[in-house]
Order: C-alpha cells, then sequence, then structure tokens
C-alpha cells in the first residue's frame, strides 16, 4: 500500500499490530517513510522486556523500552493492560500526562502517557474507535458471496460517519438537546431506507362494499415517522380514488 508513496518527502505511516514488523519499519525507514504502530510481541526477535505482571506491579503508567542498532524503539506502556508500540521517528520523550478514571478510588488520576502513545493516539484513535461503535450493534448474517460483506461494512461505515456528523453538527446548532444514541440513529435510518416510496396518504370516501361491517377499527400503537421521511418531499399529496 505504500508502494506509491514518494520516497524521502518524509511521509509518516500509521498502522495497527496486523501490519506491523520490524523488517516493515525498517524497509519504509530506507525509503525515507517514517512508520509507527502496534506491534506483536512475538515478532520482535531477541527484544527481553518486562512483562506485563511487573509492569502491573509498578503501577498504571509504567513503561519499559529498546532501542536497536538502526534507531528504532519498541515500548511497552500499561494503562489497563500492556500495549506494544514501535516507532522510527517518535520514542518516549516528552512524558506527558492523561487523565484516567481510577475504579479503586473512584477518582480520576493523572497517568503518565510516553509521547509515542499519544501521537499514534492523535492519528489512530478515530479508526479504533470506528471498530469499536462498527462491533456495538452488528447485525450478523450468512452470504455465500463474499461481496456481500463488504457491502454491508460500508455501509455500516456510512452511518457511524453520518452519526458523528450529526453529534458534532447537533452540538453546534442545539447543545441544549441530547443527542440520539447510535442504535436509535442507525433505526432511524434503517426505516427511512425500507419505507421509502412505499408510504401513500389516500383521502376521499371508502369504496362501498356489501361485505362491510360498521365493526369499529381496532386501534393500533401509533408509530412516529422519522423526520427525515417527513420532510423528503416524496409521496406525501394524497391521491383521490373513486
Amino acid at each position: 500500500m505504500t508502494s506509491t508513496l514518494p520516497a524521502g518527502k518524509n511521509h509518516k505511516v500509521f498502522a495497527d499490530n496486523y501490519f506491523t514488523s520490524v523488517p516493515l519499519v525498517q524497509h519504509l525507514k530506507e525509503r525515507g517513510i517514517h512508520y509507527i504502530g502496534t506491534i506483536q510481541i512475538n515478532r520482535v526477535k531477541d527484544c527481553a522486556m518486562m512483562d506485563e505482571k511487573e509492569l502491573k506491579k509498578n503501577g498504571r503508567g509504567s513503561m519499559d523500552f529498546r532501542v536497536n542498532q538502526d534507531n528504532n524503539i519498541i515500548v511497552r506502556w500499561y494503562d489497563n493492560k500492556a500495549v506494544n508500540l514501535i516507532s522510527s521517528f517518535v520514542g518516549i520523550e516528552p512524558v506527558g500526562n492523561v487523565k484516567r478514571w481510577d475504579r479503586k478510588s473512584k477518582t480520576h488520576i493523572m497517568v503518565p502517557r510516553p509521547a509515542i502513545v499519544e501521537t499514534y493516539n492523535k492519528f489512530m484513535g478515530g479508526v479504533d474507535l470506528l471498530d469499536m461503535l462498527s462491533a456495538l450493534y452488528k447485525f450478523s448474517f450468512r452470504s455465500r458471496r463474499w461481496y456481500m460483506y463488504i457491502w454491508w461494512h460500508t455501509v455500516t461505515v456510512a452511518v457511524i460517519n453520518a452519526w458523528k456528523l450529526y453529534r458534532r453538527d447537533q452540538k453546534k446548532l442545539e447543545p441544549q438537546m441530547k443527542p440520539m444514541g447510535l442504535r436509535r440513529f442507525q433505526a432511524l435510518v434503517g426505516t427511512s431506507l425500507t419505507s421509502a416510496g412505499k408510504t401513500k396518504i389516500k383521502c376521499g370516501r371508502p369504496l362501498s362494499s356489501p361485505e362491510a361491517t360498521a365493526t369499529p377499527p381496532r386501534k393500533r400503537p401509533s408509530c412516529s415517522v422519522p423526520l427525515d421521511m417527513r420532510r423528503d418531499g416524496i409521496d406525501h399529496f394524497p391521491t383521490w380514488e373513486t
């Protein structure tokens, strides 16, 4: 995927542990492309680091790091669990602080955070958030057509992005109102898409029928129509039938 990037232009690549390896980091570095990403520790040979239990004893914010002969750094940082990152352009300095909730004291505490973690979260936080939101209300289905999974994932990503834009706009336009949750937003989008072009309002006297009885209609629970359907301007004029 980086083959189209020009060399020596100070590009920076961010990725998760699915792609990351030490040879890849060094290869991109030789092309003048910087890299940062999470990494599985079993992909790093001859790199003894503190295990997660030792870091946990030292408390949240504890870290360990190693630098190889090519000046690539591997950092293990412990927050709620240990995370491993590798980079060719950013290290642990400067060490900042991040606010975290402590369950034991039931208060917010400041946890030390190395620069490599802050940089990674700055550019990859949105990707991780998208993955988390995609898994919240995932609709599972089976199909032999592999492209259906790609299509459905594309729709899911589009709906989540639309929800994020909706929350941003509502915060600016109507900050006093509480925005709807993702599940409600997805339900309204689904209702709008499946009901488009099907709703027709009929006016006039009903057709006479010998089988008609004077039995009053049974009351059914009302269902509010989504706002975007009410204002889409499609099939909202009454149709007259005789």
